[in-house]
């Protein structure tokens, strides 16, 4: 299956769908069994009658084939060989393509940490470059003015400025977002703003969350929060894999009801309640994302907690999760499975972080979302989806984060069956990211990338005939509502 990537978890650092890593594996089981399948020869012509005629006939034939230039152990051992050599490809492959990427990053860090330390120089810059784009499109305006009134008519050359204009326009967009353009972009960004602050900035290669947190600070307090049960909620169907919980979190944002559905108002959490067949129970906590662009708004799934989780900030939205945790009633030694879609992701990654002792979340499964700064707790299962076209992971400003407990599913839309040049928002879409996961299920399982994971979300989910009852919370910081209860004031008040 083109198209996917598989990084971290247990084994090789790196296991590719096309799959170089995967295959060295592959051929060092074959190798084993080819060196099992000498040593049964071996001692087949052991067994063998040595006084009869068809014995020692029978003998020399397995010794023959045990000694012979097509011999399992010489196969065996050619198999190995090629095997290391595909790891050492492999391996100088990853290594150099590490050394330039940091090589790069190191390189923009710099200049634009100098920059920082300049803001003159940067203002003087930024004018230039300003002033000579605004000085070529003036100019290229000038001109078919100038030629309009010499020739007396329109410009024969108008129709092709606007043609290059358009193609111009629709082009910056994907220039400015292909490959990792907005992770350098984004460093550039945080070291800049880091470094504009008082005193000299030593540069360091995580300049994101710092950057943020120096912004995020001028923004005002945020209000108190209420966080409300809401009354006979959708009851959303007991999910049996990562792309049903997905899916379950696609059905949480906010949406208009229709003749055949509820409505969902803005800001829901779900929290389902899973009852094994065995009469035990387990959790799964579905968190959507970004709902409003705004800062300080009364939907908490806004701006202001996108910059305080990039910042390492406590938020309204990580609070509001561990209350619903609690008047849920989930148990201590009840596994716990959170999942959420960008914002929503880093919310249950800072989540996880916050629970460590508390509750056993036992799984994390995001989707485009960003890493949140912090170490992932000991002994958590964390799955995150993301799309190559997708810019929004990349707002950290560093490169995916991985460990043996820490996975990472890449899926290429454009090479996998989806849109040849999705947009920015396909590219992030919820649905879309359902869809991925539903593919990597039935394509990567069993891999060993995926198994330690797999086996985590299962002990949540359960076995057939798990059932499962939601329970939905509103969070909310309308003045109207928190003054009918008493408030909590959140963290990042």
């Amino acid at each position: 299956m083109s198209g996917y990537r598989v990084v971290g978890g247990p084994g090789p650092t790196v296991a590719d769908l096309e799959e170089l890593a995967y295959t060295c594996r592959l051929l060092e089981g074959a190798a084993a069994r080819l060196d099992t399948a000498s040593w049964a020869l071996m001692r087949a012509s052991q067994a063998c009658d040595p006084l009869s005629p068809a014995g020692i006939e029978a003998r020399r034939v397995l010794v023959a084939a045990c000694a012979g230039p097509r011999s399992p152990w010489r196969a065996a051992d050619r198999l190995r060989d090629l095997a290391a050599a595909l790891r050492q490809t492999i391996e100088l492959y990853t290594e150099a393509e590490s050394l330039a990427h940091r090589a790069l990053r190191t390189g923009v860090v710099v200049v634009a940490s100098e920059l920082g330390e300049r803001p003159l120089l940067a203002g003087t810059l930024a004018a230039a470059a300003a002033g000579a784009v605004t000085a070529l499109a003036g100019g290229v305006v000038l001109g078919s003015v100038v030629r309009s009134a010499v020739f007396r008519r329109p410009d024969p050359f108008l129709p092709l400025i606007e043609h290059a204009g358009g193609r111009l326009v629709g082009w910056l967009p994907g220039a400015l977002t292909a490959g990792d353009r907005v992770e350098l972009e984004m460093l550039a960004l945080g070291s800049f703003v880091r470094s504009s602050a008082r005193g000299r900035q030593i540069p360091t290669l995580r300049p994101v969350s710092e950057g943020a947190g120096i912004l995020f600070g001028l923004v005002p307090p945020a209000g108190p929060t209420a966080l409300l049960l809401r009354a006979n909620p959708p009851q959303l169907p007991a999910p049996r894999n990562v792309a049903a919980v997905l899916d379950n979190v696609a059905r949480s944002y906010d949406r208009e009801p229709t003749p055949l559905r509820p409505g969902t108002p803005e800001g829901v959490i779900s929290v389902q309640e899973l009852e094994h067949p065995d009469g035990t129970r387990a959790w799964v906590i579905e968190i959507p994302g970004t709902e409003d662009w705004g800062l300080n708004d009364v939907n908490t799934m806004d701006l202001t907690t996108n910059g305080r989780l990039l910042a390492g900030l406590a938020d309204d939205m990580t609070d509001a999760v561990l209350d619903a945790m609690r008047v849920a009633g989930i148990g201590p030694d009840e596994p716990v499975l959170l999942a959420g879609h960008s914002q929503g992701g880093m919310v249950a990654m800072s989540v996880a972080a916050a629970v460590v002792g508390a509750y056993s979340v036992r799984a994390v499964v995001t989707a485009g979302a960003p890493d949140v700064p912090g170490r992932v707790p000991a002994g958590l299962q964390v799955r995150h989806y993301r799309h190559t076209e997708d810019v929004v992971p990349q707002l950290d400003g560093v490169p995916n984060q991985t460990s043996a407990n820490v996975t990472v599913v890449t899926r290429d839309l454009a090479a996998s069956g989806g849109p040849t040049t999705p947009t920015l928002v396909e590219a992030h879409e919820v649905r879309r990211y359902v869809e991925t996961a539903a593919e990597a299920d039935r394509e990567l399982a069993g891999s060993p990338g995926v198994r330690a994971f797999d086996a985590a979300a299962q002990e949540v989910l359960g076995p057939e005939g798990t059932t499962a009852r939601t329970r939905q919370f509103q969070v909310t910081r309308d003045p109207a509502v928190v003054a009918a209860q008493v408030p909590t004031i959140r963290p990042s008040s």
